[in-house]
């Protein structure tokens, strides 16, 4: 496993709570942000890192220190964790992304990204009754440290897997091609769903991007990605396409791809998702959790790859917030990550938000 700032990371570990005020929206639901409707849904929870419903309603919910936690139905969450796995739960690094298989019904497949002694891996799991069995690990080699480990995992509209991963605080291994580090990674199921194999890079040249996902309508492929000190970026994403890091930052891009959004000043963009729900005024647009910039990220971007508007949601309401993602039912659901090391935490942290958007 690549150490660079792990000792400097380690500290970035111990979280209390501070006993603030409930933020807005906390113990009940409460109109917001032109008609949103905000509710607390779960509290609790020690640095959740990403959600993923399966078919029924319920969620699985993933902790950063090494936990698996259900979200059921009713919108419970139960006490005791579906599955506990070995982690270096050490700065960003941990248990990060999940996924849920698109044939669970059939399969009860569960993937997970993480971080052990060895480095990041992806290994595959079968939810068995209500614990989570580890069948195996399908990508390994991936480099990790206390920070830029990328980590978020999902199936494409393609059916195969694709997953993101930082440069591990060694720039260069964003543009070496025999790194899997810096990258948009992707696999076909059936290996993902047999022993693995070697990813096949998507795209290459990212610092640390941590949210993606497809236009419901176009099925371009957005992600968001965190600069070195401001300069955030959107990036519209085409396969074998380089994003220039370190080459490149922010709109100096020079020969190679420009994002669509730039954010200056520090926002920290993480998880992201497209609303697909017809009737609802924020249907085909992007949002985009943000940690530093405490908000979501509201986007709209046309055929063309245009971002033709970029308002600012909730900003300073919950703290920092990991990552947003659409329910079956329409319904938004973020995770707050006050109790990363990095936050404030209040009382309840972290927390579980269910967002109705206005309609349409």
């Amino acid at each position: 496993m690549r150490r660079r700032g792990l000792a400097v990371a380690a500290c970035l570990l111990a979280a209390g709570c501070g006993g603030e005020d409930e933020p807005s929206g906390d113990g009940g639901a409460s109109r917001a942000e032109g008609g949103a409707r905000v509710e607390t849904v779960a509290t609790g929870l020690e640095a959740p890192w990403e959600i993923a419903f399966l078919p029924g309603g319920a969620a699985l919910i993933t902790e950063r220190p090494g936990r698996v936690r259900l979200l059921d139905s009713d919108g419970e969450l139960r006490p005791d964790p579906v599955a506990e796995v070995d982690v270096e739960a050490v700065g960003e690094a941990g248990l990060l992304g999940l996924a849920v298989d698109p044939e669970f019904g059939d399969n009860r497949f569960v993937y997970l990204y993480r971080t052990t002694s060895s480095g990041n891996e992806v290994a595959r799991y079968r939810l068995e009754g209500e614990r989570l069995v580890e069948q195996a690990v399908i990508v390994g080699g991936i480099a990790a440290a206390g920070i830029h480990d990328g980590g978020r995992i999902h199936f494409g509209p393609d059916g195969r897997l694709y997953f993101t991963t930082g440069d591990a605080a060694e720039d260069e291994l964003a543009q070496d091609q025999q790194s899997l580090n810096g990258k948009l990674l992707v696999m076909e199921a059936e290996d993902a769903r047999g022993g693995g194999a070697r990813p096949e890079v998507f795209t290459l040249g990212h610092r640390n991007p941590q949210g993606f996902d497809w236009h419901p309508r176009t099925q371009a492929l957005v992600a968001s990605e965190h600069g070195p000190d401001g300069d955030d970026e959107v990036n519209v994403l085409r396969e074998g396409a380089n994003y220039g890091w370190p080459e490149a930052r922010g709109e100096d891009h020079g020969g190679f791809e420009a994002p669509v959004a730039v954010y200056e000043d520090s926002i920290a963009p993480s998880g992201a998702s497209f609303v697909s729900r017809a009737g609802s005024a924020w249907s085909g647009d992007l949002l985009i959790a943000a940690l530093v910039g405490e908000q979501i990220r509201r986007l709209r971007i046309d055929g063309r790859g245009r971002v033709t508007r970029d308002e600012t949601l909730f900003e300073g309401e919950f703290g920092r917030l990991r990552t947003v993602v659409e329910a079956p039912d329409g319904a938004l659901y973020a995770l707050t990550s006050n109790r990363d090391g990095r936050g404030t935490p209040r009382e309840g942290d972290d927390r579980v938000l269910r967002i109705v958007p206005p309609a349409g």
